[in-house]
């Protein structure tokens, strides 16, 4: 290669190393903050959720480790040229395509109260262990080994497999929807199946494109699957996964509680409210007070409640410690709590 395409080209590699930096460093936000909803919402979807954007940041960290090699280390297309390099770099990417499709599809299940039965769980491990195999026997096999080409092919139609076992999960899930009564569970869950659906649909469409073609529409399709969290846990989610009273009884159940915790009927509407989802802004407009009369009443409730963020509060509630002091839920309780219109009956 010519020194100047050679420098061209070594400058693309560099814009490729800043750009999958970022997208990790807001993948790491996207992780931490579904790890937080996880544990403070308690929904059967946010776990896996979690699990699906960890796995997607470590196929980021293999596209940027290989950007690095091919810029930094061996020159151009080193990912490719050096084989030691691309026997551990093929694995984990492939592994992690695996746990992409697995995590995925348990959000999905999770939306309908569900977990992957014992056969999907056996299915995926054996197709990780036969990925991981599809690297280490062409290792022992001498180059031009026509089951190197079959290999090949073979990896190739599983990552296409996997694609459209994606497209399949979340065009059900948007199908299954029309089933949601209530309409911010169901503009949740709509919201999130068309996102992601759009995101993958993406990667299909470009499949075929040239590598230079298909970086750009793919690194932003890679992006907002780690921005799409930061806008659907806002108002999205919270109108329908909010721990808010839903009926009479509860309604009485809660403002015995705020008797018995000495909580003012103006703190319980507080209370109310965040459970809802709203900012403090949006507090003081719906009780016409101040924004500094707002903090003052969440300080009071904070330390009635012996929480010290509106994470604890949130996480308070959702935990059902307002309704039980005893250190763990009973199994009535557990299958007592709100859940998605999508899950089994």
């Amino acid at each position: 290669m010519e020194p100047g395409k050679q420098k061209g080209t070594n400058s693309v590699e560099h814009l490729k190393i800043a750009y999958y930096l970022v997208v990790l460093l807001i993948g790491a936000g996207a992780v931490v903050y579904a790890v937080l909803m996880s544990r403070t919402y308690r929904l059967p979807f946010l776990g896996a959720y979690a699990w699906f954007l960890g796995f997607n940041n470590i196929l980021g960290l293999a596209n940027l480790t290989s950007a690095y090699a091919c810029a930094n280390l061996l020159g151009f297309c080193a990912a490719f040229q050096y084989t030691a390099f691309g026997q551990i770099m093929g694995p984990l990417a492939r592994l992690s395509q695996v746990g992409i499709v697995y995590a995925l599809l348990a959000v999905v299940l999770g939306f309908r109260g569900r977990r992957p039965s014992r056969a999907v769980r056996v299915a995926f491990l054996l197709a990780a262990g036969i990925l991981l195999a599809s690297y280490v026997v062409p290792a022992i096999l001498p180059v031009g080994n026509v089951l190197r080409l079959w290999i090949a092919r073979g990896q190739l139609a599983a990552f296409g497999l996997g694609v459209l076992a994606l497209l399949l999960a979340l065009a059900d899930l948007l199908l299954r929807s029309r089933n949601i009564q209530d309409d911010a569970e169901r503009t949740a869950v709509r919201v999130f199946g068309a996102a992601y659906l759009a995101v993958y649909a993406i990667f299909v469409i470009t499949a075929r494109l040239p590598d230079n073609v298909q970086f750009l529409p793919n690194a932003l399709a890679l992006l907002a699957i780690n921005v799409i969290p930061f806008i659907w846990f806002g108002k999205i989610f919270a109108r329908a996964y909010a721990a808010a009273p839903a009926s009479s009884d509860d309604q009485e159940d809660f403002e015995r509680f705020c008797r018995a915790r000495g909580l003012t009927a103006r703190e319980g509407d507080i209370i109310g409210l965040i459970l809802r989802g709203k900012s403090n802004a949006e507090i003081e407009k719906e009780l016409f007070i101040s924004i500094h009369t707002v903090k003052n009443h969440i300080t009071n409730i904070h330390a009635k409640l012996g929480v010290r963020s509106r994470w604890q509060l949130i996480s308070f509630f959702h935990s059902g410690r307002h309704k039980r002091p005893a250190a763990g839920p009973t199994a009535e309780e557990t299958a007592s709590r709100p859940q998605n219109g999508l899950r089994a009956g």
